[in-house]
């Protein structure tokens, strides 16, 4: 049964990707208020191009996120999923 983008979205971020835990260098660059977005695309080592192909999101968006700015709930979650993170770490 396939699932429509509605019944998608709602379902839990969850998967092997949730491993708990963040690499110390990554928490520690989160902590000292450098962008999660950002952190974490590095980590992964994507452009922010790639980024944009892997979640839908316009280049311009993810430079926002990435900026500290007004972001939408959606937009994070698109994002946190296309960096197989939980999407609360985004959110926060």
């Amino acid at each position: 049964m396939a699932l429509d983008l509605h019944q998608f979205r709602d379902l839990p971020n969850l998967g092997p990707r949730d491993i708990g835990v963040l690499p110390p260098h990554v928490t520690a660059k989160m902590r000292l208020g450098e962008p999660a977005v950002k952190v974490v695309r590095e980590w992964r080592g994507i452009s922010q191009e790639e980024l944009a192909d892997r979640s839908g999101v316009a280049i311009t968006q993810i430079a926002r996120a990435e900026r500290h700015m007004d972001t939408s709930p959606a937009v994070m979650r698109c994002l946190a999923r296309a960096l197989r993170v939980r999407d609360e770490l985004l959110l926060n």
